[in-house]
């Protein structure tokens, strides 16, 4: 199912367009014979795509809503940069969250939400990961549609924070493969696990690219341990990548105890629970580093690319990978090294937990420090914290043990 150039033209057709330079706040787009597929107060502009555009199962639903929704920054003329999302569970609820929309207002951050929309990357365990994408380029296609119905200009080459959840979580980081020279950073929320190696399609992967996966300590038989901390590692060893892990205390797949749409939604989550307020609060704060330190300082993108700063690994801080270990008190799980790569921890053939043979501790003076503290040939087998701010925010998640960790 491979976009065309009519089906895009189509799609433009169905979008009444505010005037050049409007605010999309202070006039919803109309669509066809709907008053609006906007969602206010939270997304002031919805658009209708092409049948073609959103695949057969979206395009048959009698009540169908919006395709795509738009926001940005309240009486924002233009952007900086923008922040795109593929649509699953309480994927928008984050990025209606207040803490994140409050950074992308300082920002001028636009997020555009795509509820329906076949962005043509993605296998969802399909293809094998060596399997080209079918469509690069919708989503490109889909930005010209977007500049349309914003008056924005700037979305057409403005570079991107991509995020993406549970089956949707190959999006943000196949996005990197594809454009890194436009990939501000990357968030997988207990998502797919970005795989290695890279597969040949993609392009050099020597932009410093800031990446965090945040998962349950109880998921999927524990992939924090089986895949995201090995596959990490191995971008942060064989890319210019700057990834690094959160892991939420006591959780599975996203099942929080105030998880949107439960009963707990909005409430005080118990003694010794993970609240989802505070890991979106940790990835609101990611966003807002990864933006001060990737975004030059001035400029907009109107007239073509912004060039993204690079990041020197060496100004941030380093994790030591045994740090969830300690941190939540638990026994070292596997966690192996093997013909140049860290290993996936194969599944089911070895059931949950699988704890490694080699058990021990880590001196707590040893896990979290600066990065030129560390031996530079060391540093590599660090994941990456960008400031002080950053790490006191996810040691204050992960340290349930209260251990006493002194930040240098």
């Amino acid at each position: 199912m491979i976009v065309k150039d009519m089906a895009i033209l189509a799609a433009v057709a169905l979008v009444s367009l505010p005037a050049a330079g409007q605010s999309p706040t202070a006039a919803p787009a109309a669509f066809g014979k709907d008053a609006s597929l906007a969602e206010l107060p939270a997304w002031p502009i919805g658009l209708r795509l092409s049948d073609e555009m959103v695949g057969e199962r979206a395009a048959r639903r009698k009540d169908r809503p919006a395709d795509v929704l738009i926001w940005t920054p309240p009486g924002a003329r233009r952007i900086r940069s923008m922040m795109l999302v593929p649509n699953n569970t309480d994927s928008k609820d984050f990025h209606q969250h207040a803490a994140l929309r409050k950074v992308a207002a300082r920002h001028e951050v636009g997020i555009v939400y795509l509820r329906a929309f076949y962005t043509g990357i993605e296998y969802h365990h399909k293809k094998p990961v060596e399997t080209p994408p079918a469509a690069p380029d919708n989503i490109l296609k889909l930005l010209e549609i977007v500049v349309r119905a914003t008056g924005m200009a700037e979305f057409r080459h403005a570079p991107w924070i991509t995020f993406g959840k549970s089956s949707r979580g190959e999006f943000p980081f196949r996005m990197g493969w594809l454009y890194p020279e436009r990939t501000i950073a990357g968030i997988t929320y207990h998502g797919e696990t970005p795989t290695w190696p890279i597969p040949q399609y993609a392009a050099k992967q020597d932009q410093t690219i800031l990446y965090v996966c945040a998962n349950g300590q109880e998921e999927w038989s524990g992939t924090w341990y089986r895949h995201v901390r090995p596959s990490l590692l191995n971008y942060r060893a064989g890319t210019a990548w700057l990834p690094h892990q959160v892991v939420g205390f006591g959780v599975g797949h996203g099942n929080y105890a105030d998880v949107h749409g439960s009963k707990g939604w909005g409430k005080p989550v118990p003694k010794g629970k993970m609240s989802v307020l505070r890991i979106w609060d940790y990835l609101a704060l990611f966003v807002d580093k990864a933006l001060t330190l990737r975004m030059p300082e001035k400029g907009y993108p109107t007239a073509g690319p912004l060039t993204l700063r690079p990041v020197d690994p060496a100004s941030g801080y380093l994790i030591h990978p045994r740090a969830v270990e300690e941190l939540l008190g638990m026994k070292w799980h596997a966690f192996r090294h093997k013909d140049g790569a860290y290993q996936i921890i194969p599944w089911p053939d070895e059931k949950h937990p699988v704890i490694d043979t080699e058990q021990g501790t880590v001196d707590p003076k040893l896990l979290i420090r600066k990065a030129t503290d560390v031996p530079e040939a060391e540093r590599a087998k660090r994941f990456w914290i960008p400031d002080r701010e950053l790490v006191e925010a996810w040691l204050k998640l992960h340290n349930v043990q209260s251990k006493s960790i002194s930040i240098p």
